[in-house]
Formats: structure tokens, sequence, C-alpha cells
């Protein structure tokens, strides 16, 4: 499996290649919250492997619930730092590694769906599981993340990178669908 920046790398490229009409169902997709990014993550697919998934969900629940669960989880490791020992940096430093931990094992949530899976939140942390180690999962996680959050700040623009971010996620699916076993 490729890295972070291989994934990254190839999304970019993939995202900017003329007439594939990702840009444009981004700029379609840019403030519609998770269900219009749910639209744009099945034309990425669509275009990765040549057929767009079928796979129908709740986007707008699925993502409500997927980073609800990630917020609270990161809540309670800082209010657990800082109130109870009163270490208000690395609570915040541990907050968030435990969101995007807990992000890491819910990557594939929306592919999952878009591909028709019933328990998606299940399905991903156990295709994680089969084929990335959960320590290499979060820094593929946290590196794809830091682009689509700041690279707008680096003029790279902040639907671009993000957009670019969701299309190393679907990179990274495809890849995971393909393989069997854990590397070392």
């Amino acid at each position: 499996m490729g890295d972070a920046r291989a994934l990254v790398a190839q999304a970019a490229r993939l995202y900017d290649e003329p007439g594939n009409g990702l840009q444009a169902a981004s700029r379609a997709a840019a403030w519609g919250g998770f269900e219009a990014g749910a639209h744009w993550m099945r034309c990425a697919l669509g275009h990765v492997r040549g057929k767009q998934p079928m796979g129908r969900a709740s986007f707008g629940l699925l993502g409500l619930a997927k980073y609800t669960l990630c917020g609270l989880l990161a809540l309670v490791a800082l209010l657990t730092l800082d109130v109870c020992w009163d270490l208000t940096l690395p609570a915040v430093f541990a907050a968030i590694l435990v969101f995007y931990a807990v992000e890491a094992r819910l990557v594939f949530v929306f592919p999952l769906a878009l591909d028709g899976e019933a328990t998606p939140f299940l399905a991903s942390h156990r295709l994680l599981g089969r084929t990335l180690p959960s320590g290499r999962a979060l820094a593929r996680v946290a590196l794809i993340a830091a682009g689509m959050l700041f690279g707008g700040f680096l003029g790279r623009g902040f639907v671009r990178s993000w957009c670019i971010g969701c299309l190393a996620v679907v990179l990274w699916y495809e890849e995971a669908r393909r393989a069997t076993v854990v590397p070392t």
C-alpha cells in the first residue's frame, strides 16, 4: 500500500485531470454537507472504478454519527487530562490524537456505505484492521487530514485540498479492498 504522500500525489493528479468532472462536481458539493460530500465521493469512486457505486444511506446522519463519536471521545480525553490532572496543553494534543485515532478506524465509512455495506462502521474497522496496523493508519489519516485542513492556507485552494484528501481516501479504500493481509 502506498504511503500518504503517494496517495495524495496520485489524488491530486486525478483531481487536476481535465474533463473528468471531479472539479465541477466539487464546486457543486462545496457547501452541501455530508450528503453533497457523499455524492462527490460517489463521482470520485466512479471515476476510479469506471462505474459509480449504487449504495444508498442517510449520509447526513452517517457523517454526524461518525464525527460525533470522534469528537466525544476526544472530549473525554481532553477533560480527563485537563480537569483531573491539570495538563491543559498535553490534554489538547491527546484530544487531537484520540480524534484521529478514532477517525482512522472509521476512515472507510462513507465509501463502504456507497458500496451498499449495511454496517459501514464495523466494516471500516474490520477492513482497516485486515490491511494496515493502527499506528500506520493513524499516521496516514493525520497526514491526509493536515493537507485537507491546511492546504487552502498554502494557496492550494480550500475546496481542492479537501477533495484531494477525500480522493486519497478513495484510492486507499480501493487498495484496501484488494488487500488481504496486514503488512509487517
